[in-house]
């Protein structure tokens, strides 16, 4: 049969099945070839491929595994000595829960992030005390860096750029505690939301 036959037939049988039997055949390649009983012979077909990527982003902070939720939140401590209270002298994070220091990630293939940190109102606080997030002093080792720690809200974004579309950037956070002025004895607990975002 040849193409021209087979268009026809396709034509025909389409008022019949709403088009189905063409809409396949224009979706298929096949080539037949033909010639002496001698001679050589080819034929050749082509096949076309689709790799569909669905967009994402992923943020870990502390304890968790690659592309996976995870609830645990971390904490991260600080136990002022006693002869150091309100002196000046920078006080070491320590592990409270999960690993210390904090190991941090953001991955995305959706371009550029933006990444921030929205520290809780009213800073850590401890009944009617609080301590201002702008005592923590995070220091990054890594590509990742650690946003500024608003106070119930955002703090201005880092921007963390694609290459090729793709965001990988980790990071190994310590923290210290300024302990700049004294304040009240107490165990002061806040939390830190990061958000990494698309536009």
């Amino acid at each position: 049969m040849t193409n021209k036959q087979f268009s026809g037939n396709c034509l025909q049988l389409a008022g019949l099945l709403g088009g189905l039997v063409c809409g396949l055949a224009a979706h298929a390649e096949s080539r037949i070839s033909s010639g002496p009983a001698a001679g050589a012979l080819s034929a050749s077909a082509s096949l076309d491929f689709r790799v569909i990527i669905p967009k994402m982003i992923f943020v870990s902070i502390g304890t968790g595994s690659l592309m996976a939720d995870n609830a645990t939140v971390d904490r991260v401590d600080f136990s002022v000595p006693v002869g150091d209270v309100g002196t000046g002298n920078a006080t070491a994070a320590t592990s409270g829960s999960g690993a210390y220091p904090v190991a941090a990630r953001v991955l995305s293939n959706g371009n550029s992030v933006s990444f921030t940190a929205t520290g809780s109102a009213g800073g850590l606080t401890s009944g009617a005390q609080s301590i201002p997030w702008s005592q923590i002093v995070p220091v990054s080792g890594g590509a990742l860096p650690h946003p500024a720690i608003g106070t119930g809200a955002a703090g201005v974004a880092s921007t963390l750029t694609a290459t090729a579309g793709v965001v990988d950037q980790s990071a190994i956070w310590n923290f210290s505690y300024s302990n700049s002025s004294p304040v009240a004895a107490g165990t002061y607990n806040g939390r830190v939301f990061y958000t990494a975002a698309l536009p």
